[in-house]
């Protein structure tokens, strides 16, 4: 018989950046299906506009709010809202005055490796454009320029 996992409200694999990255389940933990994550994003942090060419990815608003850009449409995400992003969708998500706590599923489970690959980055690093396009491209994940 197989074991269940369960996971506190501050468990998980801890990414911290300019947002705090929880993944609850794993890639390993689906045998590669998906992965489930927290994302706790503080007021006015904005994710990089990017894409995922294989990736289906899910967000549901716990609290907070943020607007949510897919392709070139605005969207308000208020608690309780989910917004899917099929692949191939360019998107973005910007945190509102609270800040944002999200639940995501990523489908197939690759995008762990891409956060941990990110905060081994130095600041600099980081803060280097083409460094971290060079990173996310790795992981499926390509940063799109404004």
């Amino acid at each position: 018989m197989e074991e269940g996992k369960v996971i506190g409200p501050d468990g998980g694999n801890l990414y911290e950046r300019a947002n705090d990255m929880f993944v609850k389940v794993t890639a390993s933990d689906t045998g590669g299906a998906y992965e489930v994550c927290e994302e706790r994003c503080p007021p006015g942090f904005a994710s990089r506009r990017h894409k995922h060419p294989q990736n289906h990815e899910t967000f549901y608003v716990i609290e907070g709010s943020a607007t949510f850009i897919l392709g070139e449409e605005e969207h308000d995400g208020q608690v309780g809202s989910m917004f899917h992003i099929p692949p191939g969708l360019p998107h973005q998500v910007v945190a509102g005055d609270q800040g944002i706590r999200m639940l995501m599923v990523y489908s197939p489970g690759t995008t762990e490796a891409m956060f941990h690959d990110m905060t081994a980055l130095t600041p600099e690093e980081r803060a280097d454009f083409d460094t971290g396009k060079a990173v996310a491209a790795k992981h499926n994940t390509v940063w799109v320029e404004d």
